[in-house]
């Protein structure tokens, strides 16, 4: 009788329809509480898979920002307000380029400090008229331009090069040429045979043709109304701008690429022309042919006119009998 009692008792059909019906309500009362079973799922450390995947992940690197970093406050909408109703500086009238002032054939025109035209000057008979040698401006291009050269270029020979001191191998009895130095000429990082070893192409030429090619170069602007002699040169403030000096030159006319000869250097003017591709400023002394045969237009003031003469003055010296 108690193994009967013990035994479970028989599920009838009307038990086993109802079952699943239980079974259906009890499911959103599960996901609405977790069971313990998840709860320790969760608790369970990641598997060794995910570990290895995380390990290889690169790290990131921290990159450290410049300590000069500013971080300036937004202006306010008073200030954006302020700014914009500040009155703006007008900008500058352009300068309209006009032609070069005329003058009659032996004068050059004068300008003036503002950039006008005031009548004409005669020349001196060194720079208007001069006695032409056929050749001699060419030849004296080609002396200035070798003279620039510095022939600085060199090469070491044998007795320069470091190392080869020792005897490769002994003279007789190895079956190969005799060799001296691994550093001979035929030796790779030998010494160099007829190398360059510095040289001078410094080139003589007399003062006469000197000059004569320098009054020659003068002439043809003076011919073409490319010379011009300004009466003073001034501008606003003690260190004038670059953009002063071209509104003078736009005044002026198309000068083009244009050299100043002044008497002496004026420091605040060559400051301020220093950045200037096309203009430059000379002394009579410091004038070459080559800076007056590559400006279009040359400018002189008047007190230097006579000391430029002077140079381009083929003098004459008498022998004694």
């Amino acid at each position: 009788m108690a193994d009967k009692e013990k035994e479970p008792k028989k599920a009838t059909p009307a038990a086993k329809k109802a079952a699943p019906a239980k079974a259906t309500a009890a499911k959103p009362t599960a996901a609405k509480a977790p069971t313990a079973t998840a709860a320790k799922a969760a608790a369970k450390p990641a598997p060794a898979k995910a570990k290895a995947t995380a390990a290889k992940a690169p790290a990131k690197r921290a990159v450290a920002r410049p300590v000069t970093r500013v971080v300036r406050p937004e202006p306010t909408r008073e200030e954006r307000r302020e700014r914009k109703e500040e009155p703006r500086e007008a900008p500058r009238p352009k300068v309209e380029v006009r032609a070069l002032p005329t003058a009659p054939a032996g004068h050059a025109p004068v300008i003036k400090a503002d950039g006008s035209s005031d009548g004409s000057v005669e020349l001196p008979a060194a720079i208007a008229s001069p006695a032409k040698r056929r050749g001699v401006l060419f030849q004296a291009l080609l002396t200035s331009l070798a003279n620039a050269r510095q022939g600085t270029s060199a090469t070491k020979n044998r007795s320069r090069v470091a190392g080869g001191g020792a005897k490769p191998w002994r003279q007789k009895g190895t079956g190969r040429a005799r060799q001296g130095s691994t550093r001979s000429p035929q030796w790779r990082h030998g010494g160099v045979v007829f190398g360059p070893n510095g040289r001078r192409y410094n080139q003589r030429m007399p003062a006469k043709m000197r000059h004569a090619a320098f009054a020659e170069a003068l002439a043809a602007h003076a011919a073409t109304g490319h010379m011009l002699v300004v009466d003073e040169l001034r501008f606003d403030g003690d260190r004038p701008r670059a953009r002063e000096v071209l509104d003078w030159l736009a005044r002026v006319g198309h000068t083009g690429r244009a050299v100043l000869v002044t008497a002496e250097t004026n420091e605040h003017v060559g400051r301020a022309t220093a950045n200037l591709k096309e203009f430059e400023i000379r002394t009579p002394g410091t004038l070459r042919l080559t800076d007056v045969l590559r400006a279009e237009t040359v400018l002189v003031l008047r007190p230097a006119l006579d000391a430029l003469a002077a140079r381009a003055t083929v003098a004459t010296v008498e022998r004694a009998d």
